[in-house]
């Protein structure tokens, strides 16, 4: 099984109203657990992730959720074919200012 790990800027409301476009075709497949709570059940995950809210960080005034994500592929997938959902995964949740 492959795992891997980010920590992410955002809510855990945020993470579920990204995901169908985050992951695409693999949404349908995908378990998520976020502080011990079940939020999506699937018969036999391609993807589970697993998610842990952190303290938020202060920047000044500023406060930013931090939501850390553990996403494990089923034992089926390949490091490339993981590197592929990855790169959509981080393109369609992380932010970015400018």
């Amino acid at each position: 099984m492959l795992q891997f790990e980010r920590k992410m800027g955002c809510t855990t409301a945020d993470l579920l109203r990204w995901l169908p476009e985050a992951l695409g075709e693999l949404y349908p497949h995908t378990s998520l657990f976020v502080d011990g709570q079940l939020l999506r059940d699937v018969h036999n995950p391609r993807l589970q992730i697993f998610g842990s809210s952190q303290p938020k960080r202060k920047i000044a005034l500023l406060e930013i959720p931090v939501l850390e994500v553990n996403l494990r592929f089923s034992e089926d997938w390949t490091e490339s074919d993981c590197q592929s959902v990855l790169n959509r995964f981080d393109l369609y949740t992380r932010r970015g200012g400018g």
